[in-house]
């Protein structure tokens, strides 16, 4: 199967049946697409109060389960599937499959089936009109007892049944779980269809349509016009991942830079840019600065735990952890000092616990002084390399002392991917853009 693409597209795709033949136009542009992951028909754009197909089918399941009337909604997804189906000159029996759904919804199938049937429904429609064949995710996509992907079992299953057809139409989102019960991946978890369909046939690209056109070097609300990352790494986006720069689902960035096949992010409505390409390496011709992006989060906490003697103290950080993780509370960032302890975290339960946490502390550690501070941004300066270029620490505090910022922690990361730099919320959007300023080349737009 050489030069096979997996092309993974967004419900935007499937909102409306001229949207559905543009899908299918592009697909059919290059021979190499012989894979498609499907998703939900999502919001039609001239239809008011409109909405995805995926929550139209949590309703009508909450509305069964609560005895509510559920009928109403069931018949506006009926309508829709039909809508979608004239409009593509199919004679698919849409019927039969809601009322296939409503027999399986009496029998208990659960909320996880009955949500699957946007992907499922909408992708044999799609395979008819395509005229390649359907091949259902739950065939091929298994999850252990506790809810995981059971890799090894999934991997054998698709390379042998996706080695059988040469074009395939594959819904994402699900698999099953036990003997035949339907589990969802979280949303977005099509991404991780599209990822187990690439290692199946040995893609050398997968594709990843939807109304995101690319990946920019910082936030546009925040930077005016901010550079197009035209490459980026697999490393460096698991790094923007954190921050809430979700374009890939996580799991199929550790899935994908294991097996080293290629993503392409690319724009539906713009089929002309080539958006983004997530790479294990950046290729050679690529043009930026040793920073690739800023990105951040507001609405941290810093804990400063404060005693003499610290630093020849054993086992302060380890009482420190258990006390949050008992709790359910991540710590995400901690600095150690000769005197001082602190522990950065971003979880509301904190702002409840937060009395008992502090007397838990006082009672473990016996401090001298326990201080909280709120309102802190985190800033992540990301890009292959930076952390041994020299001169980058100059660069970043020359940019925010300029900017009159006062930073509250700076942390290197030991994959020298990014540095992180901590400030407060009424500072985080001139710190961005000053960063920016000073970090950011674009690549040749």
């Amino acid at each position: 199967m050489n030069d096979v693409v997996v092309s993974k597209f967004g419900s935007a795709a499937f909102s409306t049946s001229d949207m559905i033949m543009k899908t299918a136009q592009i697909i059919l542009s290059d021979p190499r697409r012989r894979y498609v992951i499907v998703s939900a028909p999502g919001i039609r754009p001239d239809v008011p109060e409109d909405m995805k197909m995926t929550d139209m089918l949590f309703i009508m399941n909450a509305r069964y389960l609560n005895r509510e009337n559920f009928d109403e909604m069931m018949i506006q997804i009926r309508d829709r599937y039909i809508e979608i189906a004239r409009g593509l000159g199919v004679a698919f029996d849409v019927e039969a499959e809601i009322m296939q759904m409503k027999k399986n919804l009496f029998f208990g199938k659960g909320n996880d089936y009955v949500v699957s049937r946007g992907e499922y429904i909408m992708s044999k429609m799609f395979a008819e009109f395509l005229g390649w064949k359907f091949i259902d995710a739950a065939d091929f996509v298994f999850f252990a007892k506790d809810g995981t992907l059971d890799r090894e079992k999934t991997f054998a299953a698709a390379s042998d049944i996706l080695s059988k057809t040469d074009h395939a139409v594959i819904p994402g989102f699900y698999g099953t779980i036990g003997m035949s019960s339907i589990k969802l991946f979280p949303r977005g978890g099509g991404d991780i269809t599209a990822a187990i369909t690439a290692r199946a046939v040995n893609a050398v690209l997968c594709e990843k349509w939807s109304e995101t056109t690319k990946i920019f070097s910082a936030d546009p609300g925040i930077v005016k016009d901010p550079a197009v990352i035209r490459n980026i790494t697999y490393e460096e986006l698991k790094q923007l991942t954190y921050m809430g720069i979700s374009v890939i689902h996580e799991d199929v960035i550790f899935l994908m830079q294991n097996i080293g096949i290629p993503w392409a992010i690319r724009n539906i409505n713009d089929i002309n840019d080539t958006g983004t390409s997530v790479t294990s390496d950046l290729p050679e011709e690529s043009k930026r600065s040793v920073a690739a992006c800023i990105a951040g989060k507001r609405n941290y906490r810093i804990i400063h735990i404060e005693k003499f003697g610290l630093n020849r103290l054993t086992g302060i950080g380890m009482k420190v952890f258990g006390i949050f993780t008992e709790r359910n509370i991540p710590c995400e960032h901690y600095m150690s000092g000769i005197y001082r302890f602190s522990i950065v975290v971003k979880n509301p339960l904190f702002d409840l616990k937060r009395p008992e946490i502090l007397a838990a502390l006082n009672d473990a550690i016996k401090p001298e002084n326990i201080t909280v501070e709120k309102n802190l941004s985190l800033i992540t300066v990301v890009g292959k390399g930076m952390g041994t270029t020299k001169g980058i620490f100059a660069r970043i505090f020359n940019s925010i002392a300029e900017a009159g910022i006062k930073v509250r922690m700076i942390e290197q990361g030991s994959d020298d991917l990014n540095i992180i730099i901590g400030v407060y919320d009424e500072d985080y959007e001139e710190a961005v853009r000053a960063l920016y300023s000073a970090m950011i080349i674009a690549e040749g737009d």
